[in-house]
Formats: C-alpha cells, structure tokens, sequence
C-alpha cells in the first residue's frame, strides 16, 4: 500500500511570538503535533495503563499502600484526561528570548493553545508563547 501512513503524526512548524512583561515580543518557531483522534485515545490509554499498572504494583507494598493506590489511580485518572485533550501537542520552541535576548530551543510539551508559558533556561524570566496567526487576528480592529 503506497502513499502516507495513518500512524505517523504529522509535525508541523508554526510561527509564534514569545512575550515578557516589559520587554517588546521577539519571533518564535514552535514544533507541533497534531494528533488523530485514534493517536490521542493510545497515549490516553498508555498513561492510565502505566498509573493504574503502578497502583496495582502498589497494592503489595505494606503500609505504603494507603498512600500509593489512591495516588496512582487519581493521577492516571488526571494524565488521562490531560493525553485526551491534546489534539496539538508542542514539542519544540526556537526563539529569542525578549528579556536576555539569548537565542535558544525552549523546553515545552504538553497542549498547544493559542498562549502557553514557558520558562527562559538563561533569565528565568516566565514567557508567553503566542500563536502568530492568532496574535494577529486579535490585534487587528474589527
């Protein structure tokens, strides 16, 4: 069967801006995912698995089991919902940051939405990372 595989996400690369509170916005080049409703349903299932498989691992720990099952199974419960949510996950920001000005790839992950904080790794400064497309339609008066 030729042509493209329906298991393999496609990466695509979207321009952003990364904003400091006093500091003039500098362009960004965020990585994202975007993921199948079939995609989302295996990590979502993957991450209830893996708590739920260690609060079952859990169970034979004395003592620490009060703690441990209630745990695992709330935070599989948590992770799940969160996988299910992430119809484009962010996987890379390249930017400049507005405050040090220090080229560099940020750390990210998680759900892309129109705005996401990120962490400077140089500054510590805490940026927003804004979707371009998006930030333009909002500025522009209707």
């Amino acid at each position: 069967m030729e042509g493209s595989s329906p298991s393999i996400m496609p990466i695509v690369e979207i321009p952003a801006t990364l904003a400091s509170f006093g500091s003039p916005p500098t362009a960004a080049r965020a990585t994202v995912v975007i993921q199948t409703p079939g995609q989302r349903f295996a990590r979502t299932a993957a991450g209830l698995g893996v708590c739920w498989g260690l609060a079952l691992a859990g169970l034979f720990i004395p003592v620490a089991h009060f703690i441990l099952v209630p745990t695992f199974v709330s935070a599989g419960i948590v992770v799940a919902i969160l996988r299910a949510r992430e119809d484009r996950r962010l996987l890379k920001v390249v930017g400049v940051c507005p405050r040090c000005g220090v080229s560099q790839e940020f750390s990210a992950g998680g759900r892309f939405q129109s705005e996401k904080s990120l962490d400077c790794p140089k500054c510590h400064t805490r940026l927003t990372l804004s979707d371009a497309s998006t930030a333009a339609t909002e500025s522009t008066p209707s």
